[in-house]
């Protein structure tokens, strides 16, 4: 998925997400998704989801239960 995003976003399947989220970017559960992206607000991820944030998040990383590895940048 990539591009500008006005508002909240859900990706729900794998691969890699690009672009810009103005608001939220949930990850839905299960899926396995590389954030390369900047993210204005949270980056949720849902129970059993596998993700590597190697963007910019200007808000938090809320873990409901996935994995999470961060290699990028986290303000919130």
């Amino acid at each position: 998925m990539r591009g500008m995003h006005g508002g909240d976003v859900t990706v729900d399947r794998d691969g890699t997400f690009r672009g810009m989220v103005m608001g939220n970017l949930t990850v839905a559960s299960g899926c396995t998704v590389d954030v390369a992206a900047m993210i204005q607000g949270d980056v949720v991820v849902g129970a059993g989801a596998d993700v590597c944030v190697t963007g910019m998040v200007m808000g938090r990383v809320v873990n409901r239960g996935g994995r999470v590895r961060v290699e990028g940048m986290v303000s919130g």
